[in-house]
């Protein structure tokens, strides 16, 4: 080997090095996946509910809710749902993770204040105090739309489960 080629092979394997050195220490940052853009901002969204067992949607309960993504993995959730009365439920806290190239998790919790009675008529749930858990898998359509699909759990204040349901979500970014 003469000694130019074995000049460029060092310089070739340092390069290689750092580039390797690199891809690693992006990963430590939790930057090893690389999507459209996250889902740090604030969104509209749509939910509608389904029924878990058909997949059959319930598009005459959809409604409208605002979430909030954070740098860090926090989030902030409100929604419109006419089925609570007004301050029944409160704000949604939570937290988010990357598990894809395209793919987060999400999961939010919120309280129901107080239970209605008597309980308003069907088919408006009877919602009761204690809490509502919202998990839910998302996936970026592009780097300013997602959908989702949710499990939604009720709970009484002692923890004990009440009612499970489902819920679909299309979200545009605020801009």
């Amino acid at each position: 080997m003469n000694m130019g080629n074995g000049l460029k092979a060092v310089a070739l394997a340092a390069a290689m090095s750092m580039a390797a050195g690199t891809a690693v220490a992006d990963e430590g940052k939790g930057n090893s996946w690389k999507a459209p853009e996250t889902l740090v901002g604030a969104w509209r969204v749509t939910i509608t509910p389904y029924n878990c067992a058909t997949g059959d949607e319930f598009p005459q309960f959809s409604f409208k809710s605002f979430l909030t993504f954070a740098e860090g993995g926090t989030m902030l959730e409100t929604n419109s749902n006419p089925n609570f009365q007004p301050g029944q439920r409160s704000v949604g806290h939570g937290y988010w993770e990357r598990t894809g190239p395209n793919y987060y998790h999400a999961v939010v919790e919120a309280f129901v204040q107080f239970t209605v009675n008597p309980p308003p008529p069907p088919p408006t749930p009877p919602y009761q105090r204690g809490s509502q858990r919202l998990e839910q898998g998302i996936q970026m359509v592009d780097r300013d739309r997602w959908a989702s699909m949710a499990n939604v759990t009720f709970f009484d204040p002692s923890g004990t489960v009440l009612s499970t349901g489902c819920a679909k979500a299309a979200a545009i970014r605020m801009r």
